[in-house]
């Protein structure tokens, strides 16, 4: 296990080529495509509890990250206006 990120495989992924796009894998994930999109499953843990991670990829994106942070802001600010 990795001290530094709490995952048990290596943080440099491999990067392959799908469909033109650079999609990065992880040895000690688990990937998964589907029509919604594509997910990541990976353990890791943290002062001796195991979590497990899932990121999921949309194949059509509503919003890039960045929208989606600055949303989450928004929101928070707005909730403590109140």
């Amino acid at each position: 296990m990795n001290k530094n990120t709490g995952f048990y495989g290596e943080v440099m992924p491999l990067t392959r080529l799908q469909d033109g796009k650079a999609m990065p894998i992880y040895r000690d994930a688990g990937v998964y495509f589907d029509e919604a999109g594509m997910r990541t499953e990976r353990q890791m843990k943290v002062n001796g509890q195991t979590f497990f991670v899932t990121s999921v990829f949309p194949t059509v994106a509503i919003a890039t990250p960045t929208e989606k942070i600055i949303k989450l802001i928004d929101l928070d600010v707005m909730k403590k206006a109140e």
